[in-house]
């Protein structure tokens, strides 16, 4: 009988030793249970911004030596690491006036692109494609004949190739990109009841200075 017991007991000690070997993190009774360290792969550190917005200085600085109010903003989104969706929305307006005569003018116009930089973190050298469109108002008003009064507008569409190159330093990024642009404007002008429609195609170079901030 005592065998028997004996027998039983090694047996138990010998199932719960194979148990504990099986799991070495298992808790047991006066035994401070073990927690096993956890890893995010997916983590990384990066100040890579998502968004920037700049202003382009020269052009508005050339446009405001004649008078000319002006605004033009490059806006960037990241897409990839190496891709960024770019907005250039800009505005131009002028009002020219002397003792009879009054001219008003006012552009919009709206580029949109996409960016592909040849290195990672959106900056360096890059190459990008552009669709343009341009919407164009003149009045010119005459008191001495108003049968001189022209009421002329323009749309244009087109597109753009640009080299480039992007600096960035903390939140502050500069970048200078050069371009060849192709136009297709629509013209219609109004003198009195005399009504001309126009269509003209033009093609030229685009020269961008920027500098603002990240986000």
């Amino acid at each position: 009988m005592i065998k028997k017991i004996l027998s039983v007991c090694l047996l138990s000690i010998a199932f719960a030793s194979a148990q504990i070997a099986d799991d070495p993190y298992a808790y047991t009774s006066g035994a401070q249970e073990q927690e096993t360290p956890v890893m995010n792969i997916n983590h990384t550190d990066s100040d890579e911004p998502v968004f920037a917005i700049s202003i382009h200085p020269v052009s508005m600085f050339i446009l405001s030596l004649i008078d000319i109010p002006s605004i033009f903003l490059t806006i960037e989104g990241n897409l990839a690491s190496h891709v960024s969706l770019i907005t250039r929305p800009y505005f131009v307006w002028a009002e020219f006036s002397d003792s009879d005569e009054d001219l008003d003018i006012f552009l919009f116009g709206i580029s949109e692109g996409l960016r592909f930089y040849l290195n990672e973190g959106h900056r360096g050298l890059y190459l990008s494609g552009h669709f343009n469109y341009d919407r164009v108002s003149l009045e010119y008003t005459y008191e001495g004949n108003s049968r001189d009064n022209i009421d002329a507008h323009a749309n244009g569409f087109g597109f753009g190739f640009y080299i480039g190159h992007k600096f960035r330093s903390g939140h502050f990024t500069t970048s200078f990109d050069v371009g060849y642009v192709y136009s297709h404007y629509s013209t219609s002008a109004k003198a009195e009841d005399d009504v001309d429609r126009v269509a003209t195609v033009g093609s030229g170079y685009d020269i961008n200075y920027t500098f603002g901030f990240t986000f």
